[in-house]
Protein backbone atom coordinates (compact mmCIF):
# COMPACT_ATOMS: atom_id res chain seq x y z
CA UNK A 1 0.00 0.00 0.00
CA UNK A 2 1.16 3.36 -0.85
CA UNK A 3 2.18 5.53 2.28
CA UNK A 4 0.29 8.07 3.36
CA UNK A 5 2.15 11.15 4.70
CA UNK A 6 0.66 12.70 7.89
CA UNK A 7 -0.78 16.23 6.67
CA UNK A 8 -2.88 18.73 7.69
CA UNK A 9 -6.50 18.87 5.75
CA UNK A 10 -7.78 22.04 6.40
CA UNK A 11 -6.85 24.76 3.95
CA UNK A 12 -5.08 27.10 5.70
CA UNK A 13 -2.44 29.94 4.29
CA UNK A 14 0.85 28.18 3.79
CA UNK A 15 4.49 30.34 3.69
CA UNK A 16 7.20 29.93 1.56
CA UNK A 17 10.58 28.49 3.10
CA UNK A 18 14.03 30.64 2.72
CA UNK A 19 15.67 27.87 0.94
CA UNK A 20 12.99 28.02 -1.54
CA UNK A 21 10.68 24.83 -0.72
CA UNK A 22 6.97 24.84 -0.32
CA UNK A 23 6.71 24.67 3.11
CA UNK A 24 2.81 24.01 5.41
CA UNK A 25 1.42 25.58 8.27
CA UNK A 26 -0.44 23.88 11.14
CA UNK A 27 -0.02 19.74 12.54
CA UNK A 28 1.38 17.98 9.27
CA UNK A 29 5.09 16.64 9.16
CA UNK A 30 5.40 16.97 5.68
CA UNK A 31 6.61 19.25 3.25
CA UNK A 32 3.73 19.46 1.33
CA UNK A 33 1.47 22.30 0.86
CA UNK A 34 2.35 25.99 -1.31
CA UNK A 35 -0.01 28.50 -1.60
CA UNK A 36 0.26 32.18 -1.66
CA UNK A 37 1.71 34.28 1.13
CA UNK A 38 -1.56 36.98 0.94
CA UNK A 39 -5.31 36.78 0.82
CA UNK A 40 -5.85 37.21 -3.05
CA UNK A 41 -5.11 34.88 -5.65
CA UNK A 42 -3.88 36.21 -9.17
CA UNK A 43 -5.92 35.32 -11.84
CA UNK A 44 -2.90 34.31 -13.79
CA UNK A 45 -2.78 31.79 -10.90
CA UNK A 46 -5.66 29.65 -11.90
CA UNK A 47 -5.07 29.91 -15.00
CA UNK A 48 -1.91 27.96 -14.98
CA UNK A 49 -3.61 25.43 -13.61
CA UNK A 50 -6.61 25.80 -15.42
CA UNK A 51 -4.15 25.17 -18.80
CA UNK A 52 -2.93 22.00 -17.07
CA UNK A 53 -6.54 20.46 -16.99
CA UNK A 54 -7.79 21.82 -20.08
CA UNK A 55 -9.88 19.68 -23.18
CA UNK A 56 -6.63 21.23 -25.17
CA UNK A 57 -3.93 20.44 -22.91
CA UNK A 58 -5.37 16.92 -22.11
CA UNK A 59 -6.11 15.54 -25.40
CA UNK A 60 -2.86 16.54 -26.57
CA UNK A 61 -1.20 14.77 -23.09
CA UNK A 62 -2.92 11.78 -23.90
CA UNK A 63 -1.98 11.10 -27.41
CA UNK A 64 1.79 11.71 -26.55
CA UNK A 65 1.25 8.97 -23.72
CA UNK A 66 -0.45 6.61 -25.81
CA UNK A 67 2.05 6.92 -29.06
CA UNK A 68 4.98 6.08 -26.35
CA UNK A 69 3.09 3.15 -24.87
CA UNK A 70 5.05 2.27 -21.67
CA UNK A 71 4.87 -0.33 -19.07
CA UNK A 72 2.13 -0.11 -16.63
CA UNK A 73 2.42 1.37 -13.14
CA UNK A 74 1.88 0.25 -9.35
CA UNK A 75 -1.91 -0.35 -10.45
CA UNK A 76 -1.08 -2.49 -13.11
CA UNK A 77 -3.43 -0.75 -15.34
CA UNK A 78 -2.06 -0.59 -19.25
CA UNK A 79 -2.17 2.74 -21.45
CA UNK A 80 -4.87 0.73 -23.36
CA UNK A 81 -6.82 0.77 -20.94
CA UNK A 82 -6.57 4.96 -20.30
CA UNK A 83 -9.22 5.49 -22.22
CA UNK A 84 -12.07 3.36 -20.13
CA UNK A 85 -10.64 5.16 -17.06
CA UNK A 86 -10.81 8.68 -17.61
CA UNK A 87 -14.41 8.26 -19.43
CA UNK A 88 -15.05 7.17 -15.55
CA UNK A 89 -13.04 8.89 -13.41
CA UNK A 90 -11.53 12.12 -15.45
CA UNK A 91 -14.05 14.49 -13.51
CA UNK A 92 -13.02 13.52 -10.36
CA UNK A 93 -9.38 13.96 -10.93
CA UNK A 94 -9.92 17.26 -12.66
CA UNK A 95 -11.68 18.67 -9.17
CA UNK A 96 -8.91 17.25 -7.08
CA UNK A 97 -6.07 19.25 -9.85
CA UNK A 98 -8.09 22.17 -9.28
CA UNK A 99 -8.94 22.32 -5.56
CA UNK A 100 -4.66 20.66 -5.26
CA UNK A 101 -5.65 17.91 -3.32
CA UNK A 102 -4.50 15.17 -6.03
CA UNK A 103 -2.30 12.46 -4.21
CA UNK A 104 -0.19 10.60 -7.40
CA UNK A 105 0.46 7.31 -6.84
CA UNK A 106 3.49 5.56 -5.86
CA UNK A 107 6.65 4.73 -8.84
CA UNK A 108 7.26 1.52 -9.81
CA UNK A 109 10.98 0.50 -9.57
CA UNK A 110 12.79 -0.71 -12.45
CA UNK A 111 16.61 -1.61 -12.74
CA UNK A 112 17.60 -1.17 -16.49
CA UNK A 113 21.57 -1.67 -17.17
CA UNK A 114 23.71 1.15 -17.94
CA UNK A 115 25.84 1.57 -20.73
CA UNK A 116 28.91 1.92 -18.73
CA UNK A 117 28.47 -1.02 -16.89
CA UNK A 118 25.78 -1.36 -13.36
CA UNK A 119 22.43 -0.45 -13.32
CA UNK A 120 20.13 2.60 -13.77
CA UNK A 121 16.90 2.78 -11.71
CA UNK A 122 13.72 4.30 -13.61
CA UNK A 123 10.82 5.24 -11.81
CA UNK A 124 7.71 4.42 -13.30
CA UNK A 125 4.16 6.04 -12.94
CA UNK A 126 1.07 5.53 -12.99
CA UNK A 127 -0.63 6.06 -16.49
CA UNK A 128 -2.97 8.42 -14.97
CA UNK A 129 0.26 9.77 -13.37
CA UNK A 130 2.25 9.78 -16.85
CA UNK A 131 -0.87 11.78 -18.18
CA UNK A 132 -0.87 14.45 -15.97
CA UNK A 133 2.86 14.68 -15.93
CA UNK A 134 2.67 14.94 -19.09
CA UNK A 135 0.04 18.10 -19.55
CA UNK A 136 2.12 19.40 -17.04
CA UNK A 137 5.19 19.07 -19.04
CA UNK A 138 3.63 21.48 -21.71
CA UNK A 139 2.03 23.92 -19.56
CA UNK A 140 5.44 24.30 -17.96
CA UNK A 141 8.06 24.33 -20.96
CA UNK A 142 6.67 27.74 -23.12
CA UNK A 143 7.78 29.43 -19.75
CA UNK A 144 11.57 28.07 -19.43
CA UNK A 145 12.20 27.12 -22.86
CA UNK A 146 12.76 30.82 -24.21
CA UNK A 147 15.18 31.48 -21.25
CA UNK A 148 17.04 28.35 -21.73
CA UNK A 149 20.82 28.39 -23.00
CA UNK A 150 21.42 27.81 -27.08
CA UNK A 151 24.26 25.60 -25.50
CA UNK A 152 21.91 23.08 -24.00
CA UNK A 153 20.66 20.69 -26.37
CA UNK A 154 18.85 17.64 -24.15
CA UNK A 155 15.31 16.96 -24.13
CA UNK A 156 14.46 20.36 -25.91
CA UNK A 157 12.07 20.93 -29.07
CA UNK A 158 13.85 21.76 -32.36
CA UNK A 159 17.51 20.43 -30.55
CA UNK A 160 18.66 17.20 -30.50
CA UNK A 161 22.20 15.16 -30.21
CA UNK A 162 23.76 15.33 -33.42
CA UNK A 163 22.98 19.09 -33.55
CA UNK A 164 25.28 18.98 -29.97
CA UNK A 165 27.83 16.72 -31.32
CA UNK A 166 28.13 19.36 -34.96
CA UNK A 167 28.99 21.92 -31.93
CA UNK A 168 31.51 19.89 -30.18
CA UNK A 169 33.42 19.10 -33.58
CA UNK A 170 33.10 23.24 -34.32
CA UNK A 171 35.02 24.04 -30.88
CA UNK A 172 37.73 21.33 -31.74
CA UNK A 173 37.65 22.82 -35.76
CA UNK A 174 38.55 25.83 -33.88
CA UNK A 175 41.67 24.90 -32.44
CA UNK A 176 39.91 23.85 -28.54
CA UNK A 177 41.67 20.10 -28.42
CA UNK A 178 41.41 19.51 -24.53
CA UNK A 179 37.98 18.68 -23.36
CA UNK A 180 36.86 18.75 -19.36
CA UNK A 181 33.92 15.71 -19.40
CA UNK A 182 31.99 16.32 -16.45
CA UNK A 183 30.64 13.17 -15.26
CA UNK A 184 27.73 14.06 -12.54
CA UNK A 185 27.34 10.54 -10.41
CA UNK A 186 23.31 9.73 -10.40
CA UNK A 187 22.19 13.17 -11.51
CA UNK A 188 18.67 12.69 -11.38
CA UNK A 189 18.93 11.17 -7.66
CA UNK A 190 20.58 14.03 -6.45
CA UNK A 191 18.38 16.73 -7.31
CA UNK A 192 18.02 18.82 -4.21
CA UNK A 193 14.45 19.57 -4.18
CA UNK A 194 14.27 23.05 -1.87
CA UNK A 195 16.77 24.64 -4.95
CA UNK A 196 14.09 23.00 -7.56
CA UNK A 197 11.16 24.25 -5.97
CA UNK A 198 12.48 28.16 -5.65
CA UNK A 199 13.34 27.88 -9.12
CA UNK A 200 10.02 26.91 -10.21
CA UNK A 201 8.58 29.26 -7.57
CA UNK A 202 10.36 32.04 -9.28
CA UNK A 203 9.00 31.92 -12.44
CA UNK A 204 5.61 30.98 -11.22
CA UNK A 205 4.82 33.31 -8.32
CA UNK A 206 1.87 32.52 -6.36
CA UNK A 207 -0.09 29.61 -7.72
CA UNK A 208 -0.23 27.33 -5.32
CA UNK A 209 -1.95 24.01 -6.85
CA UNK A 210 0.96 24.24 -9.46
CA UNK A 211 3.53 24.26 -6.87
CA UNK A 212 2.08 21.65 -4.59
CA UNK A 213 1.68 19.09 -7.56
CA UNK A 214 5.15 19.26 -8.63
CA UNK A 215 6.36 19.08 -5.27
CA UNK A 216 4.42 16.16 -4.46
CA UNK A 217 6.01 14.80 -7.72
CA UNK A 218 9.18 14.87 -6.62
CA UNK A 219 8.52 13.55 -3.11
CA UNK A 220 6.51 10.83 -4.79
CA UNK A 221 7.36 7.56 -3.37
CA UNK A 222 9.04 4.45 -4.91
CA UNK A 223 7.48 0.79 -4.36
CA UNK A 224 9.90 -2.13 -3.33
CA UNK A 225 8.87 -4.86 -1.23
CA UNK A 226 5.58 -4.01 -0.76
CA UNK A 227 6.75 -0.85 0.72
CA UNK A 228 7.08 2.65 -0.51
CA UNK A 229 9.59 5.02 0.06
CA UNK A 230 9.75 8.44 0.43
CA UNK A 231 11.73 10.78 -1.51
CA UNK A 232 14.00 13.47 -0.21
CA UNK A 233 15.73 14.13 -3.48
CA UNK A 234 16.07 13.40 -6.76
CA UNK A 235 13.12 13.35 -9.74
CA UNK A 236 13.23 9.58 -10.57
CA UNK A 237 13.87 9.36 -15.04
CA UNK A 238 11.39 7.58 -15.96
CA UNK A 239 7.93 10.37 -16.01
CA UNK A 240 7.66 12.96 -18.39
CA UNK A 241 8.26 15.91 -16.46
CA UNK A 242 11.83 14.56 -15.35
CA UNK A 243 13.27 15.89 -18.25
CA UNK A 244 12.44 19.40 -18.20
CA UNK A 245 12.70 19.42 -14.43
CA UNK A 246 16.19 18.46 -14.69
CA UNK A 247 16.99 21.43 -17.72
CA UNK A 248 15.46 23.84 -15.15
CA UNK A 249 18.07 22.58 -12.38
CA UNK A 250 21.23 22.47 -14.94
CA UNK A 251 19.96 25.84 -16.46
CA UNK A 252 21.98 27.37 -13.64
CA UNK A 253 25.17 25.93 -14.78
CA UNK A 254 24.60 26.79 -18.30
CA UNK A 255 24.37 30.49 -16.85
CA UNK A 256 27.12 30.14 -14.84
CA UNK A 257 29.29 28.57 -17.59
CA UNK A 258 28.03 31.55 -20.05
CA UNK A 259 28.92 34.11 -17.44
CA UNK A 260 32.47 32.46 -17.27
CA UNK A 261 32.84 32.75 -20.91
CA UNK A 262 33.55 28.83 -21.54
CA UNK A 263 33.09 27.09 -24.61
CA UNK A 264 30.75 24.21 -24.07
CA UNK A 265 27.88 21.56 -25.16
CA UNK A 266 25.26 20.36 -22.94
CA UNK A 267 22.75 17.54 -23.72
CA UNK A 268 20.56 16.76 -20.13
CA UNK A 269 23.35 15.74 -17.47
CA UNK A 270 26.03 14.91 -20.01
CA UNK A 271 28.66 17.87 -20.46
CA UNK A 272 31.91 18.47 -22.37
CA UNK A 273 33.57 21.99 -22.00
CA UNK A 274 36.41 23.02 -24.75
CA UNK A 275 39.74 24.81 -24.01
CA UNK A 276 43.20 25.23 -25.75
CA UNK A 277 45.17 24.33 -23.28
CA UNK A 278 45.56 21.06 -20.53
CA UNK A 279 46.58 23.30 -17.65
CA UNK A 280 43.48 25.70 -18.49
CA UNK A 281 41.63 22.36 -18.45
CA UNK A 282 42.63 21.22 -15.15
CA UNK A 283 42.04 24.74 -13.72
CA UNK A 284 38.30 24.66 -14.99
CA UNK A 285 37.58 21.16 -14.05
CA UNK A 286 38.35 22.06 -10.52
CA UNK A 287 36.58 25.75 -10.19
CA UNK A 288 33.16 24.01 -12.34
CA UNK A 289 33.10 21.37 -9.88
CA UNK A 290 33.30 23.26 -6.59
CA UNK A 291 30.12 24.93 -8.43
CA UNK A 292 28.26 22.14 -8.88
CA UNK A 293 28.81 20.12 -5.54
CA UNK A 294 28.64 23.96 -3.17
CA UNK A 295 26.11 25.92 -4.98
CA UNK A 296 23.54 23.06 -6.96
CA UNK A 297 24.42 20.72 -4.25
CA UNK A 298 24.94 17.92 -7.17
CA UNK A 299 27.63 15.18 -6.83
CA UNK A 300 30.53 15.28 -9.48
CA UNK A 301 32.21 11.54 -9.92
CA UNK A 302 35.60 12.88 -9.52
CA UNK A 303 37.11 9.23 -11.04
CA UNK A 304 34.96 9.60 -14.12
CA UNK A 305 35.18 13.50 -14.72
CA UNK A 306 38.46 13.83 -16.56
CA UNK A 307 40.71 15.97 -18.77
CA UNK A 308 40.89 14.36 -22.16
CA UNK A 309 42.32 14.88 -25.52
CA UNK A 310 39.28 15.35 -28.03
CA UNK A 311 40.79 12.90 -30.13
CA UNK A 312 40.72 10.40 -27.14
CA UNK A 313 36.88 11.87 -26.20
CA UNK A 314 33.39 10.33 -26.03
CA UNK A 315 30.40 12.59 -26.69
CA UNK A 316 27.21 11.00 -27.08
CA UNK A 317 28.06 7.86 -28.49
CA UNK A 318 30.50 9.10 -31.13
CA UNK A 319 34.12 10.10 -31.37
CA UNK A 320 36.28 12.23 -33.55
CA UNK A 321 39.29 12.21 -35.83
CA UNK A 322 40.99 14.80 -38.70
CA UNK A 323 41.64 13.99 -42.38
CA UNK A 324 42.02 16.67 -45.12
CA UNK A 325 38.63 17.72 -44.87
CA UNK A 326 38.97 18.63 -41.08
CA UNK A 327 37.96 17.70 -37.96
CA UNK A 328 35.13 14.42 -38.58
CA UNK A 329 32.79 12.62 -36.14
CA UNK A 330 32.65 8.68 -36.29
CA UNK A 331 31.05 5.95 -34.16
CA UNK A 332 32.21 4.99 -30.81
CA UNK A 333 33.72 2.10 -30.63
CA UNK A 334 31.88 1.71 -27.23
CA UNK A 335 28.61 2.15 -29.61
CA UNK A 336 30.13 -0.58 -31.97
CA UNK A 337 30.44 -3.18 -29.17
CA UNK A 338 26.96 -1.93 -27.51
CA UNK A 339 25.45 -2.85 -31.04
CA UNK A 340 27.03 -6.14 -31.42
CA UNK A 341 26.04 -7.45 -28.00
CA UNK A 342 22.12 -6.48 -28.46
CA UNK A 343 21.97 -7.89 -31.20
CA UNK A 344 23.61 -11.28 -29.70
CA UNK A 345 21.12 -11.13 -27.63
CA UNK A 346 18.05 -11.14 -29.97
CA UNK A 347 19.82 -14.18 -31.78
CA UNK A 348 20.44 -15.96 -28.80
CA UNK A 349 17.37 -16.28 -27.95
CA UNK A 350 15.89 -16.69 -31.48
CA UNK A 351 17.79 -20.29 -32.22
CA UNK A 352 14.49 -21.70 -31.16
CA UNK A 353 12.47 -19.65 -33.81
CA UNK A 354 12.01 -19.28 -37.72
CA UNK A 355 14.87 -16.99 -39.34
CA UNK A 356 11.73 -14.73 -40.02
CA UNK A 357 10.35 -13.97 -37.07
CA UNK A 358 13.87 -13.20 -36.03
CA UNK A 359 15.28 -10.98 -39.12
CA UNK A 360 11.47 -9.12 -37.85
CA UNK A 361 12.39 -8.42 -34.30
CA UNK A 362 16.00 -7.53 -35.53
CA UNK A 363 15.15 -4.83 -37.95
CA UNK A 364 14.10 -2.20 -35.87
CA UNK A 365 16.78 -2.10 -33.47
CA UNK A 366 18.75 -1.62 -36.75
CA UNK A 367 16.60 1.11 -37.90
CA UNK A 368 16.69 2.71 -35.08
CA UNK A 369 20.45 2.52 -34.38
CA UNK A 370 21.25 3.69 -38.05
CA UNK A 371 18.66 6.74 -37.40
CA UNK A 372 21.04 7.96 -34.70
CA UNK A 373 24.48 6.89 -35.51
CA UNK A 374 24.21 7.14 -39.73
CA UNK A 375 24.97 10.76 -39.15
CA UNK A 376 28.44 9.80 -38.81
CA UNK A 377 31.41 8.55 -41.13
CA UNK A 378 30.95 4.57 -40.92
CA UNK A 379 30.58 3.51 -44.25
CA UNK A 380 33.31 0.40 -43.59
CA UNK A 381 31.86 -0.16 -40.17
CA UNK A 382 28.26 -0.54 -41.51
CA UNK A 383 29.55 -3.00 -44.13
CA UNK A 384 31.50 -4.77 -41.56
CA UNK A 385 28.36 -5.28 -38.80
CA UNK A 386 26.30 -6.40 -42.42
CA UNK A 387 28.64 -9.34 -42.58
CA UNK A 388 28.97 -9.82 -39.02
CA UNK A 389 25.10 -9.84 -38.21
CA UNK A 390 24.94 -12.23 -42.02
CA UNK A 391 27.34 -14.75 -40.34
CA UNK A 392 25.34 -14.88 -36.75
CA UNK A 393 22.55 -15.94 -38.68
CA UNK A 394 23.77 -18.20 -40.81
CA UNK A 395 25.17 -19.49 -37.20
CA UNK A 396 21.74 -19.80 -36.05
CA UNK A 397 20.51 -21.91 -39.30
CA UNK A 398 23.78 -24.27 -38.76
CA UNK A 399 22.66 -24.81 -35.06
CA UNK A 400 18.97 -25.34 -36.06
CA UNK A 401 20.33 -28.20 -38.46
CA UNK A 402 21.43 -30.17 -35.49
CA UNK A 403 22.76 -33.51 -37.42
CA UNK A 404 25.32 -34.14 -40.40
CA UNK A 405 22.65 -35.62 -42.56
CA UNK A 406 20.39 -32.44 -42.11
CA UNK A 407 22.79 -30.12 -42.66
CA UNK A 408 23.93 -32.10 -45.80
CA UNK A 409 20.13 -31.83 -46.97
CA UNK A 410 20.07 -28.37 -46.36
CA UNK A 411 23.05 -27.53 -48.56
CA UNK A 412 22.22 -29.57 -51.33
CA UNK A 413 18.69 -27.66 -51.28
CA UNK A 414 20.45 -24.48 -51.26
CA UNK A 415 22.63 -24.95 -54.36
CA UNK A 416 25.66 -26.64 -53.27
CA UNK A 417 26.89 -29.67 -55.11
CA UNK A 418 26.15 -33.15 -53.36
CA UNK A 419 30.40 -33.76 -52.69
CA UNK A 420 30.84 -30.24 -51.22
CA UNK A 421 27.58 -30.65 -49.12
CA UNK A 422 28.70 -33.47 -47.90
CA UNK A 423 31.93 -32.68 -46.97
CA UNK A 424 31.29 -29.48 -45.56
CA UNK A 425 27.95 -31.14 -43.38
CA UNK A 426 30.65 -33.67 -41.76
CA UNK A 427 33.71 -31.28 -41.38
CA UNK A 428 32.86 -31.21 -37.16
CA UNK A 429 33.81 -27.83 -37.14
CA UNK A 430 32.28 -25.72 -34.46
CA UNK A 431 28.79 -23.62 -35.47
CA UNK A 432 30.50 -20.50 -35.07
CA UNK A 433 33.58 -21.62 -37.64
CA UNK A 434 31.03 -23.31 -40.15
CA UNK A 435 28.95 -19.81 -40.14
CA UNK A 436 31.82 -18.01 -41.75
CA UNK A 437 32.93 -20.46 -44.48
CA UNK A 438 32.82 -20.90 -47.87
CA UNK A 439 29.97 -23.09 -47.80
CA UNK A 440 27.78 -21.70 -45.94
CA UNK A 441 28.42 -18.11 -47.59
CA UNK A 442 27.94 -19.47 -51.19
CA UNK A 443 24.47 -21.61 -50.02
CA UNK A 444 23.62 -18.36 -48.04
CA UNK A 445 24.61 -15.37 -49.73
CA UNK A 446 23.64 -11.44 -49.10
CA UNK A 447 20.02 -12.23 -51.43
CA UNK A 448 19.14 -14.79 -49.45
CA UNK A 449 18.68 -12.62 -46.23
CA UNK A 450 17.62 -9.81 -48.48
CA UNK A 451 14.72 -11.55 -49.79
CA UNK A 452 14.38 -13.11 -46.09
CA UNK A 453 13.28 -8.82 -45.04
CA UNK A 454 17.08 -8.16 -43.40
CA UNK A 455 17.99 -4.32 -43.30
CA UNK A 456 21.28 -3.76 -44.46
CA UNK A 457 23.13 -0.94 -42.47
CA UNK A 458 25.26 -0.09 -45.47
CA UNK A 459 22.24 0.30 -47.96
CA UNK A 460 20.51 2.65 -45.35
CA UNK A 461 23.83 4.55 -44.63
CA UNK A 462 24.41 5.03 -48.28
CA UNK A 463 20.36 5.95 -48.79
CA UNK A 464 21.00 8.67 -46.08
CA UNK A 465 23.41 10.24 -47.20
CA UNK A 466 22.25 10.71 -50.95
Amino acid sequence: MEHEEAENRAEKPVTTSEAGAPEERGEGRGVDHVAPMGEERPQETRSLVEALVSQENMERAYRQVVSNHGSSGVDGMEVEELKTHLKTSWEEIKASLLSGTYRPGALRKVMIPKASGGERMLGIPTVTDRLIQQGLSQVLTPLWEPTFSEHSYGFRSGRNAHQAVEKARKYQEEGKQVVVDLDLASFFDEVNHARLMSRIMERTPGDWRLHRLVHRYLKTGILEGGLVSQREKGTPQGSPVSPLLSNIVLDELDKELERRGHSFVRYADDCNIYVKSEKSAQRVLESVSKYLEGKLRLKVNREKSKVRKASFSKFLGFSFYWNKEGRRVRISEESLRRLRQRVKEILRTGRGRSLGRVIEELNPLLRGWLNYYGKADGKNKMEELDQWIRRRLRQILWIQWKRPRTRRLKLIAAGLKEAHASQSAYNGRGHWWNAGAAHMNLAYQKSYFTHSGLLSLLEMYETSRT
